[in-house]
């Protein structure tokens, strides 16, 4: 009776650790919201230096008093976002684009578009801007698995893109559903957030919760507050989900550039998350 209670209770231990195994292996797939400290504030010659870089818009609209803000993901992989970028930035790169009145998508020409955009995606109640500074493109890199360019073009005369290799033959892929991620061109690239209304792309307040940030290249994370004062963290490691929302709340814009500390020679952006 004994031994089978000892092999029982051996049974039991051997059940109870393969439970823990599975449930530590599954823990460690997550990315916690890494905890930070407080934004530094920007001197008057870093302020400067930013609202020099790209001016402050002259009107923002502020959110109702009583109004809910809604949550929104940004993750670079939304179908109509992409549909309504040049090319759907088929061999990454994506431009500044516009619209001719025909509705036909066109490359940015200031005297011809009223309004251009690089990603834009719809959220609950705005559209999430992210567009490039000093860089007339930044790359929505592709999923794992892409890496052949020997597609025709399909006919649309925007060219040939990237394809999926399947037994040495570089097959098809829908541009638009594709999985993405945000490649900066370089270091030194600023890329910049801002949120606008839907309807008529006024820039309104917007709160950022958090960003992604993925291996191996740190980032440095600006924003700029209602009270036009710019606030700033030098450096926001690599490979961490970092959670911002104590900080950046009610706020015109966000830039992200890269910093030295990285192996790569540009920064990767998963995705981020705002309320509108």
């Amino acid at each position: 009776m004994r031994a089978e209670t000892r092999r029982g209770g051996h049974g039991l231990r051997v059940i109870l650790c393969v439970i823990v195994a599975v449930l530590l292996g599954a823990c460690a797939g997550l990315k916690p919201l890494k905890p930070m400290a407080p934004p530094m504030q920007a001197t008057p010659e870093q302020a400067a230096e930013r609202d020099q870089e790209s001016p402050a818009p002259k009107v923002v609209q502020a959110r109702p008093e009583g109004s809910n803000p809604q949550q929104c993901l940004v993750d670079f992989d939304d179908e109509g976002a992409l549909n309504h970028i040049l090319g759907q930035a088929r061999a990454t790169i994506a431009h500044k684009t516009g619209q001719a009145p025909s509705g036909q998508l066109q490359m940015c020409d200031p005297s011809k578009h009223s309004d251009c955009w690089t990603y834009r995606q719809r959220c609950p109640k705005h559209d999430a801007n992210v567009d490039s500074m000093g860089h007339a493109h930044f790359h929505l890199s592709m999923e794992t698995g892409i890496e052949c360019y020997t597609l025709p073009d399909p006919g649309d005369g925007l060219g040939r893109g990237f394809g999926r290799l399947v037994e040495w033959k570089c097959t098809n892929v829908d541009w638009a559903k594709t999985p993405r991620v945000l490649s900066s061109h370089d270091l030194n690239q600023w890329i910049k957030v801002w949120v606008s209304d839907a309807e008529n792309h006024a820039p309104s307040y917007f709160d950022m919760e958090s960003i992604r940030v993925l291996p191996d290249t740190p980032i440095q994370l600006w924003f700029r507050k209602r009270d036009g004062t710019w606030w700033f963290w030098p450096e926001l490691k690599a490979g961490y989900t970092w959670n911002i929302r104590e900080w950046v709340h009610d706020v015109s814009e966000v830039r992200v550039r890269g910093t030295r500390g990285g192996r790569a020679s540009s920064y990767v952006i998963s995705s981020f998350v705002i309320r509108d």
